[in-house]
């Protein structure tokens, strides 16, 4: 079975559902990404095909549980901003306690210090986003960065920005 992923309008794939899978667990692939079968039409949101939503609902941790810290990373502080729905915001907020110390210093805004990779935290928390619901983690300890659903120019320019030489 193929799967294929709509981004911006701009159509990929094919994909396994073994590929699939790794993208949800990854957190390439969201509630809000939009998938099919046919490169033509069929197109819905991951959330309300059945296989997708079991991965998506497996690949949420239950807040409250401190989560075990990958056996490479080594403690280091983050700045997290994030722009939230309201429907996003407890389960986010709790997520993110769970990987460590994090104090709120503003709206969208918190400190953290966890064993952890930005990477790793922008692919963890980005399944409890909504659509419109943007991400962005600064690994202040490394100078590595992490983000989620920027969109492809804004994607660009953080890259860009990021990798100028000092």
């Amino acid at each position: 079975m193929s799967w294929f992923v709509k981004v911006d309008g701009r159509v990929y794939g094919p994909y396994t559902g073994a590929q699939m899978r790794a993208f949800v667990t990854e957190g390439r692939i969201a509630g809000h990404s939009i998938v099919s079968q046919s490169r033509e039409d069929g197109w819905e949101n991951a959330s309300d095909v059945a296989q997708f939503k079991a991965w998506l609902d497996e690949a949420r941790r239950t807040p409250g549980t401190k989560r075990a810290a990958p056996t490479d990373a080594r403690t280091a502080n983050f700045v997290v901003i994030a722009t939230l729905s309201d429907d996003s915001r407890a389960g986010f907020e709790a997520a993110l306690k769970d990987f460590g110390d994090a104090e709120n210093i503003s709206t969208g805004v918190w400190l953290l210090r966890a064993p952890a990779t930005a990477a790793t935290l922008r692919n963890e928390l980005s399944h409890l986003l909504a659509r419109e619901d943007k991400l962005i983690v600064v690994d202040a300890s490394r100078d590595r960065t992490a983000w989620f659903n920027f969109g492809r120019e804004t994607d660009q320019r953080i890259r860009e920005l990021w990798g100028r030489p000092q």
